[in-house]
C-alpha cells in the first residue's frame, strides 16, 4: 500500500553544513495495517510523514501509494497533495476558528476531485460526524469546541474524503491524559471500521503499543528496527530501541570464555543471546519487571543470577511500586506488587531468559555508563537517570 524506497531529505542552515533530516528510508506498509513511527523529537518522522504527503518534497528516493508512484527523483515523479488520495490529522488540528463544525469538515469535499453535490457533501459530512461522535455537531461553531471535540473533528474531516491512507502526525500530544487514552481507544476502532491503511506519527510509546500493528523506532533520520510492538519490547536489536521502548535497567559486563557475562554485581548467565568473543566488552538490558525480589539472603536462594541486594527506596504507584534496590555498587529499579513492602537486606534474582545483550560499540555514540548512571531510566520519579537518548 505504502512502500518507500531509499527516500531522503536534507535541510540547510546558513553557514552550516547540511542537516540530513531523512536520511535513506526503506519503508512498507500493507493494505490495512496501522503503523506507528515512534522516535524523539527531531528524529525525522513527522518530516517523513510530510513526504508521504506531499507537503515536503524529498530530495532523493522514490515513493509508492496505493500502486501509483507518486514521487520519484529518477523518473522525475511529482504528484500534488490532492491527488494522492490520502486524509491528514495534524498535530494543531488546523480547524478554522470563523467556521461551523460542518464547513470544516466539507472544506476538502467542497474544492476536492470529483466535484461533489451540496445533498452528497451534507450526507458524507453527517456520515463522517456520526463516525467520531459529534452527531448534532453541525452548526456548532468552531471556538465554542471542547479540545477532544477540536480532535475529533480534525479526524471527521480526514476520514470524509474516504481516503486510501491516513496519516495522522501526534493527533493526541495536546489532550489531557485522561482524553488522550479515550481517544485512543476511539481511533482504534474506527480504523477497524473503516478498514484504512494508517501512518502515524508519535513520540509517546503507550501510545504506539496500543495503536499499532508495527512499529517502526526511528532515530536521527534513520529507521533502527521494525516490528509488533511485543517484539520490539521483547526483542530489541539496538540499545536505542530498548531505550525508547520502555524503561531498562543497563548493566555493564565482560564475556568470559564460559559464556558468562562478568558484571559488578557477579556473574550473569543469559539464555537465547549470540554475544561476542571472550573478553568482548557487552552492556545488558533488564526490564523493571524481570527482576524479582524475595524476603532473605543469597543463601536461601539457589539458581543463576540471584544477589543479594540492599532496599534504598520504594515509592508507592497504586497498581504497583517502583523499588530501587543496590547491589554492591549497581542500583537497580524493579517493578513490585503494591502489596509488597521490602525493607532492608532482599533476594534479587534477574531472569537470564528476560536479559538483552548489546556489544559496547552500539553505544559508542552514547557517553559513558558511569556506576551512578546504568541504572534504570525513563522513569519520572527521584532515583532515575538522564535518558540515554537524549545523550545520543
Amino acid at each position: 500500500m505504502i512502500e518507500i524506497d531509499g527516500l531522503g531529505k536534507d535541510f540547510y542552515r546558513s553557514g552550516e553544513s547540511v542537516v540530513h533530516a531523512i536520511r535513506s528510508i526503506d519503508l512498507k506498509v500493507a493494505r490495512g495495517e496501522f503503523l506507528v513511527l515512534l522516535g524523539p523529537s527531531g528524529s525525522g518522522k513527522t518530516t517523513l510523514l510530510r513526504c508521504v504527503a506531499g507537503l515536503t518534497v524529498p530530495d532523493r528516493g522514490e515513493l509508492v501509494l496505493d500502486g501509483v508512484p507518486v514521487y520519484s527523483a529518477a523518473k522525475n515523479i511529482l504528484v500534488p497533495p490532492e491527488s494522492r488520495r490520502l486524509g491528514m490529522v495534524f498535530q494543531s488540528y488546523a480547524i478554522w476558528p470563523h467556521m461551523t463544525v460542518f464547513d470544516n469538515v466539507a472544506l476538502p469535499l467542497s474544492h476536492g476531485k470529483p466535484k461533489m453535490s451540496a445533498s452528497e457533501i451534507a450526507e458524507r459530512v453527517r456520515w463522517a460526524l456520526a463516525l467520531v461522535g459529534l452527531k448534532g455537531y453541525e452548526r456548532r461553531p468552531a471556538p465554542l469546541l471542547s479540545g477532544g471535540q477540536q480532535q475529533r473533528v480534525a479526524l471527521a474531516r480526514a476520514v470524509a474524503t474516504q481516503p486510501s491512507i491516513l496519516l495522522m502526525d501526534e493527533p493526541l500530544s495536546n489532550l489531557d491524559a485522561r482524553l488522550r487514552e479515550e481517544v485512543r481507544k476511539e481511533i482504534k476502532d474506527l480504523v477497524s471500521q473503516l478498514g484504512v491503511t494508517v501512518l502515524y506519527v508519535t513520540h509517546d510509546q503507550t501510545e504506539a503499543m496500543e495503536l499499532a500493528d508495527r512499529v517502526a523506532v526511528i532515530h536521527d533520520g534513520s529507521v533502527l528496527q521494525v516490528g509488533s510492538p511485543e517484539e520490539l519490547y521483547r526483542s530489541p536489536g539496538d540499545p536505542r530501541v530498548a531505550q525508547f521502548f520502555g524503561s531498562m535497567n543497563w548493566i555493564n559486563g565482560v564475556l568470559d570464555g564460559a559464556g558468562v557475562i562478568q558484571t559488578s554485581m557477579g556473574p550473569l548467565v543469559v539464555e537465547g543471546h549470540k554475544v561476542s568473543s571472550a573478553g568482548s566488552a557487552v552492556v545488558l538490558a533488564a526490564r523493571p519487571e524481570d527482576i524479582e525480589l524475595s524476603v532473605g539472603t543469597l543463601e536461601d536462594a539457589k539458581g543463576d543470577n540471584r544477589f543479594t541486594g540492599r532496599i534504598v527506596s520504594n515509592v508507592f504507584l497504586g497498581d504497583h511500586r517502583i523499588v530501587t534496590v543496590a547491589v554492591k555498587d549497581q542500583k537497580l529499579l524493579v517493578n513490585s506488587p503494591s502489596f509488597a513492602v521490602f525493607q532492608g537486606d532482599v533476594c534479587v534474582r534477574i531472569l537470564k531468559e528476560r536479559l538483552s545483550v548489546f556489544a559496547r560499540s552500539k553505544l559508542n555514540e552514547a557517553p559513558e555508563i558511569s556506576k551512578d548512571d546504568q541504572s534504570i531510566s525513563g522513569y519520572n520519579t527521584a532515583s532515575s537517570r538522564p535518558n540515554l537518548l537524549d545523550e545520543i
